[in-house]
């Protein structure tokens, strides 16, 4: 293993955790059931949930022509609220900052909700193993480092992943799952609603959003990946260019 704390931004938030176009691995049958399934994505939630957490995985998969896309996209905060369901902002602590990457969310939650908004932490690291070579960003709530803002719900527990994994030598599977106690109170219906709706939509527009010219051919030497924007002398051991 291999680990990069390369600045990748944190995509996420609320909206989503996302699995991949596959059902869960055997072992995680007992623990996830499939809610939803359309256009390519998967949703499920925790078979026996926790009190006051709330929990989904999304699940899809990407062409992998160009890998560092991603990367792109993900550093490119103006467009979360392009892909992310419900966020409508997202703002680095400190840009040039050393190691895991700080960010405060913001929520537009549907009436009667009051808007929620998180800050939270954002580590990366890169997996070289024979069969699933995979970038993984994982995410942990940091409530203290900003202070509360009237105008918003801060969320009192937090936390996920965004995986990234190579299944074909041109297909990406795509998981992102989030674990939070979105705080105040929530009918069942619509956190249920919610909770189906986030992690698809969020997926759905990954999927369109990472296609724009403005993320393709990019590099970054942090993360060993597959793209055109490489440079042709950067050596690559693990796989083949």
């Amino acid at each position: 293993m291999r680990n990069s704390a390369r600045r990748l931004s944190l995509l996420l938030l609320l909206p989503l955790l996302a699995g991949a176009g596959t059902p869960p691995a055997e072992g995680e049958e007992r623990q996830w059931r499939l809610i939803s399934d359309r256009n390519g994505i998967q949703v499920y939630r925790p078979s026996a949930p926790a009190a006051r957490l709330s929990a989904f995985r999304g699940v899809t998969r990407l062409p992998a022509g160009d890998e560092y896309a991603l990367v792109a996209l993900l550093e490119d905060y103006a467009a979360y609220p392009d892909w992310l369901h419900f966020v409508d902002g997202a703002r680095p602590l400190e840009r040039d900052r050393p190691g895991p990457r700080r960010l405060r969310l913001t929520t537009l939650m549907p009436w009667p909700l009051r808007n929620r908004d998180a800050v939270v932490e954002a580590r990366v690291t890169q997996t070289h193993e024979t069969s699933h070579q995979q970038v993984v960003v994982s995410l942990r709530n940091r409530p203290a480092l900003l202070p509360p803002d009237p105008d918003y719900l801060r969320l009192p527990a937090l936390t996920g992943e965004l995986r990234f994994r190579r299944v074909a030598p041109d297909e990406l599977e795509v998981r992102y799952e989030l674990s939070l106690d979105p705080g105040g109170d929530i009918p069942d219906w619509l956190t249920n609603l919610l909770l189906r709706e986030a992690p698809h939509f969020t997926l759905e527009r990954l999927r369109r959003v990472v296609t724009r010219a403005k993320y393709q051919g990019h590099y970054y030497p942090g993360l060993d990946l597959r793209g055109p924007g490489r440079p042709p002398s950067t050596q690559n051991v693990t796989k083949p260019q």
